[in-house]
């Protein structure tokens, strides 16, 4: 009994696959031996169509059953997946390097949970003591009955703690309030002050004819300055993602490198205004050497990164360690280097083809967030499981920023209103499909089958809530931005165009999509909390200050970046006029 037990869990499909072939070859017999009789060959195929249907259903029982049960209930961390070992690490030779090895608070994993957080002396191995009383009476049938029906109970204990349906509604809609309206429109204003500042300055006289020779320098030692918050980039996310004590060593050298970059890169746009080459506009061949720079300067504090942490490890884990730090990160820097060919395609499509693109397009960044999530949660014993998705920040909200353009610039309002539909729809079920395409991936990454929901580990589920709080938050927060980058651009480069209808044309295309993510982040939160046990509202109300601060850290350098490379975008769209070009601020 233990043995097919065993079989039934490795290979949760083969039953199924047995029982629907032994259906049907009996009903290939019964239509072959029964054509003579209509009436029972009827009746066997409509109790072969209910047993199928049953059986289906009891597949669809069973997957909802594993991807909502209590992670703690049957977390295993002695499977070979999960096992210490496997990740290059022995817990009887500690480093000291590791995210547990100093006390820290309770994880916050579920949102509702029979029994206390974990904590590190759980976490790694579940020290709970599983106590079963047998009645030597019972027969073995039933013993077996009993027992499975107590794990199906004490893993659905967490249903018992759920608020009504109606105050779940309710915490929905007020926490999706604070996070998709209050915070997205703070964070969103941090951004368009950033780009207004950068238009003002580094941009300055952009597109005059002639550019005076001290707003060359003004341009020029602008982009000197903003470039510092770009190189610094990196490494922020580096202290958000790892904590205090696992840089001690590393953090100067860090700097260190971060600094040679930029020191390099002020010699050279100081070298091109200084020889009359760039005129403060510098060409697109000659931004590679500052791209090739940049990319070095990367590279630096990654090699630094994987010799602090490769104590124990092989040549192999280093070069997986090294390719799931950067892949985030690569896979932003690809989105928008692909943006202009989006963008152009756009541009020459009519009304309905905008539509079409502004609704497909996003899905390429669904995949690669997909990917950039299965690599992250591989770093298993070197980062928090609560600051894990530090380093999926930049492609959240760069990937939010970048597919919102085609959004606001649709024409009428209508257009938005059914984008936005569209897209919060997707939104919600992308957020609640988390789990089964997680599974997918990792059946197919490992090539093997496994129990539905055998993935689902604290740190997994931790690391989908903070990004069901990022997607919420990066999503809203992109619709303040881009509708206010479109604003101050005309605002700046339209000296024609009336302010007051400018603010009216930005509050309405602003508002409503906003209205609409309010309501799908209410749709997301409920489902996900009441019927999936994901901590989203319990991580937000312990740890939203986190989420805010790294939010704005972000904000900062994406706004200097994206008013560089969007302007292009949006360059030619208006009929802007040509400007008298003068010092910005007089």
């Amino acid at each position: 009994m233990q043995s097919s037990h065993f079989e039934h869990q490795q290979r949760p499909f083969s039953w199924f696959f047995h029982l629907a072939g032994y259906h049907t070859i009996n009903r290939k017999k019964s239509l072959h031996f029964t054509h003579t009789s209509v009436t029972d060959s009827t009746i066997l195929i409509g109790y072969h169509i209910e047993m199928s249907s049953s059986t289906l259903i009891e597949v669809f029982g069973h997957i909802v059953f594993s991807l909502t049960r209590e992670v703690t209930e049957h977390y295993n961390p002695q499977e070979p997946e999960y096992t210490a070992e496997a990740f290059g690490y022995d817990p009887l030779q500690s480093t000291g390097r590791e995210w547990y090895y100093h006390p820290v608070d309770e994880l916050i994993y579920q949102e509702y949970r029979s029994h206390r957080e974990a904590t590190t002396l759980n976490y790694p191995a579940s020290s709970h003591l599983d106590i079963k009383v047998i009645d030597a009476c019972s027969p073995e049938q039933n013993e077996e009955t009993q027992e499975d029906q107590q794990d199906e109970d004490r893993a659905m204990a967490w249903k018992r703690l759920r608020p009504s349906a109606l105050r779940t509604v309710c915490k929905s809609m007020y926490i999706g309030a604070l996070i998709s309206l209050l915070t997205a429109t703070i964070i969103g204003s941090v951004y368009l002050l950033i780009t207004y500042l950068s238009y003002k300055t580094k941009l300055a006289c952009h597109f005059s004819r002639t550019i005076p020779l001290q707003v060359q320098w003004l341009r020029t030692i602008c982009g000197i300055i903003s470039c510092a918050f770009i190189y610094m980039w990196f490494f922020a996310s580096t202290l958000f993602l790892f904590r205090p004590y696992q840089l001690m060593g590393v953090k100067k050298k860090l700097f260190l490198v971060c600094f040679l970059g930029y020191f390099l890169d002020v010699l050279y746009r100081v070298a091109l205004q200084v020889f009359g080459i760039s005129h403060s506009k510098i060409s697109l061949l000659q931004n590679i050497p500052l791209n090739v720079i940049f990319f070095l300067s990367l590279c630096g504090q990654i090699y630094l990164l994987t010799s602090h942490f490769r104590m124990r490890r092989s040549k192999r884990q280093q070069v997986t360690f090294v390719v799931q730090m950067i892949l985030p990160g690569f896979f932003c820097f690809l989105l928008f280097g692909s943006s202009s060919f989006i963008y152009q395609a756009y541009n020459k499509q009519d009304k309905k083809g905008k539509l079409l693109i502004a609704v497909f397009a996003p899905l390429s960044g669904t995949i690669v967030k997909v990917i950039s999530r299965i690599s992250v949660q591989r770093l298993w014993n070197i980062t928090h499981p609560g600051y894990s998705y530090a380093l999926l920040v930049p492609l959240y909200f760069g990937s939010a920023v970048l597919f919102r353009v085609l959004q606001a610039d649709l024409g009428s309002v209508d257009s938005i209103a059914v984008l936005g539909i569209i897209h919060g729809a997707s939104e919600v079920v992308e957020r609640s499909a988390m789990a089964v395409i997680d599974h997918i991936c990792h059946v197919i990454w490992k090539r093997t089958s496994a129990p539905w929901g055998s993935f689902r580990t604290p740190r997994r589920e931790r690391l989908m809530a903070d990004i069901a709080i990022m997607s919420m938050l990066y999503e809203s927060t992109a619709i303040v931005a881009v509708n206010g980058f479109l604003f101050l651009y005309q605002m700046i480069y339209r000296e024609n165009d009336s302010l007051l209808i400018l603010l009216q044309s930005f509050a309405i295309r602003t508002s409503v999509p906003l209205a609409i993510e309010w309501f799908f982040t209410s749709v997301s939160l409920a489902i996900e909390t009441r019927y999936q046990n994901m901590a989203v509202m319990a991580v937000w109300r312990r740890r939203w200050k986190r989420h805010v601060l790294v939010a704005v850290v972000n904000a900062v350098p994406l706004a200097l970046w994206t008013s560089t490379n969007l302007i292009e975008v949006v360059h030619g769209r208006f009929d802007e006029s040509d400007q008298n070009c003068k010092m910005p601020f007089t």
